[in-house]
Order: structure tokens, then sequence, then C-alpha cells
């Protein structure tokens, strides 16, 4: 069995930066599903907002570890999940299929609208570290 050729550390780079694109749109799906849902009358849980802007600094800073960053999204998702089926099966099912798109690399800035949630949220732009498709700049440290 032949061995796999060692990955240079620019392709080692490039892949992490691609994956921290994808989990930033997970976080920019998940702050649109937010808004929706607040602008639906639905309170979010208590901590939600905070570990939102918590998750999205990890993201934005590049010193956390992809699974650490992962596993946050997660805990999010799971919490935005019992209040978006409050409101209907297909804000669920709209939110997975987003978060799909997310992480399959095809989200575009058109896919989502996280205006609604500026009214709790004061930085909810879509996360630098959302590849080079957007205008904003990469941490340095995955730069």
């Amino acid at each position: 069995m032949a061995m796999a050729e060692p990955k240079s550390v620019e392709d080692a780079r490039d892949e992490l930066k691609e994956m921290y694109s994808r989990l930033g749109w997970k976080w920019a799906v998940l702050a649109s599903m937010a808004g929706r849902a607040v602008s639906a009358g639905k309170q979010l849980p208590a901590d939600f907002m905070q570990e939102l802007s918590l998750t999205r600094t990890e993201l934005e800073s590049g010193c956390i570890s992809v699974c650490d960053v992962t596993s946050d999204l997660r805990d999010l998702e799971v919490k935005l999940f019992d209040v978006l089926l409050g409101i209907s099966e297909g804000e669920v099912h709209a939110m997975l299929e987003l978060i799909s798109k997310a992480m399959n690399g095809s989200m575009e800035e058109a896919d989502i609208d996280i205006e609604p949630i500026k009214v709790v949220l004061s930085d909810c732009s879509i996360p630098g570290v959302c590849s080079s498709r957007s205008k904003h700049e990469m941490p340095p440290t995955l730069q």
C-alpha cells in the first residue's frame, strides 16, 4: 500500500482557511435564523446571544481549534432548533438546508439575511473568515 504524499504547509493552511470559512458561514446562518426567530416573536435562550458573540470572536481570532468552534456552533444549532420548531417545521428545514450549504462551501451572502438580528447583536456582519469570496480580511493567524 503506497503512502499518501504529505501535505505542504501551504496546502494545510488552505485547507484550514476553507474549514474556518465554512464554519463562519454556519455562524452567519445561525445568526440569520436567530434573527428570523426574534422577528417571529420568539425568545432565544438566555445565553444564546452571548454564546453567538463569543463563537464569532473565536472564529475571527483563528486561535481556537476547528473542533472547539465546531462544537460551539453545534451547541448553538441545538438551542436554536427548539426555538425554530416552535415557529414551524419549515423554519427548521430552512436552517438545516442553509447549514448544509454553508458546510459544503456553496453559501453566498445573498442566501441569508442577518439584518433582523442587528437589534440584539452589535457585530453581525459576515465573519471575515468566510473566504476570499468575501470582501473581509482573514485573521492574521490564517494568512
